[in-house]
């Protein structure tokens, strides 16, 4: 799926759904301070997904995500928990950055490049037995030639 939306768009709407998860609705005040900006801030914001259909919002009241809303968020999550699989299963980085680069990757990568990385997880996945000695290669040069060294072996090729 291409996300047609802006990264701001993109943002708001995961943060509104996992506001929905924590607590079955969002709030304009919750909004304002998980984004780190004031709530005429959010409720300028708030009112250009209201006319995307994004969400639904009366004033002073809760936010809740329409079925697009709630569709768009399902795929950033896909896509989030994509990259993230990438970077930490396949390429052996920490969690937490790991999570934090797959908050900004996510909203770049194009509907091909996605389609290309579920595709690639799940061959990953489905023969671990013949990939797992590629995964640990990988891994295996990132650790020792983490100070950007190129691999020996890399460099004879």
């Amino acid at each position: 799926m291409n996300l047609p939306h802006d990264t701001v768009t993109q943002e708001y709407i995961e943060i509104i759904a996992a506001l929905e998860d924590e607590n079955k609705v969002a709030r304009v005040k919750d909004i304002a301070e998980r984004r780190g900006v004031t709530r005429s801030s959010v409720s300028i914001a708030l009112s250009q997904l209201a006319k995307k259909d994004l969400i639904a919002h009366e004033a002073y009241g809760h936010i809740v995500l329409t079925v697009k809303g709630r569709r768009l968020a399902h795929h950033l999550t896909l896509r989030h928990q994509a990259v993230e699989d990438l970077l930490t299963d396949i390429l052996g980085l920490d969690k937490a950055i790991a999570e934090q680069d797959a908050c900004k990757i996510e909203h770049l990568i194009s509907a091909e490049t996605y389609s290309a990385l579920m595709r690639f997880l799940y061959l990953v996945r489905q023969c671990p037995k013949k990939h797992g000695q590629f995964i640990r290669e990988v891994r295996e040069c990132a650790r020792a030639y983490s100070d950007g060294t190129p691999c020996v072996e890399c460099m004879l090729k």
